[in-house]
């Protein structure tokens, strides 16, 4: 009886040593299937800055802000919720990249109502950045006071010294330096006890397919953009009322404020040769006329209002800000920023002095070209600067601005649009929107 059990035991741990050696595998092969993907945005980011050394910025806001702007577009009805509930985030300012334990990094931005600064929205990805989520404090805990008071201190000087080292702020990518937050495990703030405004992994922040560089989204056609543009009826009704004002007689600048709640509004403080557009933080663009008596196309103050305007757009749409601007005998010009965050001029860079100087700068130029007797520049019938003299003039004082290349320039015909471009001899050629 021994001699046939032992032989019976000895097959049954074989088959037993088999079957768990199977389902080893099959284990192992499942938790492959299962492994997590990582978060597009996050991937490249890091992985542009081990391979490159002049990698375009180590700037976390990067993967932080087109991942948030990504669940906004797979989630409309989130970003309403939040917008309702707290106000609109700001992307382009943020807090260094703070890390915490296990890998994980925090950030921050600013969310604002009314030009305040009223809540904080904070996102935490993890070590092995597959799940990435965003919560929004408000105030009611000492961290989050702090945080609020900070952001809006910038808010309220928009120039903090880097040299004061009693001062916890410091600008430089607009990049708000703040004190590193209490959290622990669950988070303290989190008022549910775990659950999150929003979060998720790849496929929840995923912009189906992505751009292969975050850090330099590539921007909207620009002659696309302008048709489109100039096919909103908020824009035709402002480029009419615009019109009217010019022949009404009643002289001076009048503008109008394309505002990021979807509404236009005219301007409420115009002068003789001047209107004042407000915060441009609010605005997505802006219109204004020229008077026909001075220059007729976009002085110094104009581009660096443009400049501040497509500051204040989210991370990867500086392309979307512009600014048009009409005057007599059928004059319509748009400009937009051509660049990145990163390409901006600090904020401040220009001073009301500065602006000033290139002003009148621009008005000797003109003068100059106005004296010129070879009819290139000059309209003999109405003496004053043709197409060819207005653009030259904006070039020049681009050029003077430090910005040759940084803004398009488009002139809006009756036949069209047509984008100027500088050729290297600097000539110009008004190249048609097909």
């Amino acid at each position: 009886m021994m001699k046939n059990l032992v032989p019976r035991l000895l097959l049954l741990m074989m088959i037993f040593v088999s079957l768990n050696s199977c389902r080893t595998d099959e284990m192992a092969s499942t938790t492959e299937q299962t492994q997590k993907e990582k978060i597009a945005f996050f991937a490249r980011f890091e992985n542009e800055n081990i391979l490159s050394k002049n990698a375009t910025s180590s700037n976390y806001a990067i993967p932080f802000g087109n991942s948030m702007l990504a669940y906004f577009k797979n989630y409309p009805e989130k970003k309403i919720e939040l917008e309702n509930k707290y106000g609109t985030v700001d992307l382009r300012i943020s807090s260094q990249d703070l890390d915490l334990d296990n890998g994980r990094k925090l950030l921050m931005f600013p969310m604002l109502t009314d030009g305040k600064v009223t809540a904080v929205m904070g996102g935490i990805v993890n070590a092995e950045r597959d799940y990435l989520y965003f919560d929004v404090y408000k105030e009611g805990h000492p961290d989050r006071s702090y945080l609020i008071k900070t952001f809006q201190e910038y808010y309220d000087t928009k120039t903090v010294s880097k040299n004061d080292s009693n001062n916890p702020t410091n600008v430089g990518e607009v990049i708000i330096i703040v004190k590193k937050p209490q959290l622990t495990q669950p988070d303290p703030w989190d008022p549910t006890g775990g659950g999150h405004d929003m979060g998720g992994g790849s496929d929840d922040y995923s912009n189906g397919g992505g751009n292969p560089n975050p850090a330099n989204p590539t921007n909207t056609d620009p002659c696309e953009q302008t048709k489109s543009m100039l096919l909103d009826q908020k824009v035709k009704d402002a480029v009419d009322d615009l019109k009217d004002h010019m022949s009404s007689g009643k002289g001076g600048e009048k503008g109008w404020k394309f505002n990021k709640d979807g509404n236009a509004t005219e301007t409420t403080e115009n002068g003789p040769h001047s209107v004042v557009i407000g915060d441009p933080s609010l605005l997505n663009g802006s219109y204004h006329n020229h008077t026909g008596t001075k220059v007729d196309i976009f002085s110094a103050t104009d581009i660096d209002t443009l400049l501040e305007i497509a500051r204040y757009q989210s991370i990867g749409n500086t392309g979307n800000a512009f600014s048009g601007m009409v005057a007599p005998n059928g004059i319509h010009y748009v400009i937009h920023f051509n660049g990145s965050h990163s390409d901006l001029p600090p904020s401040g860079a220009f001073s009301e002095v500065d602006l000033e100087v290139l002003k009148i700068s621009q008005y000797r130029n003109q003068i100059k070209l106005l004296s010129d007797t070879s009819g290139i520049y000059c309209n003999s019938q109405t003496g004053k600067l043709n197409s060819k003299g207005l653009e030259k003039l904006f070039m020049n004082t681009l050029k003077a601005m430090g910005l040759e290349n940084k803004i398009i320039l488009q002139r809006i015909d009756d036949d069209g649009i047509k984008t100027i471009k500088q050729n290297v001899d600097g000539t110009l050629n008004p190249v048609p929107c097909i």
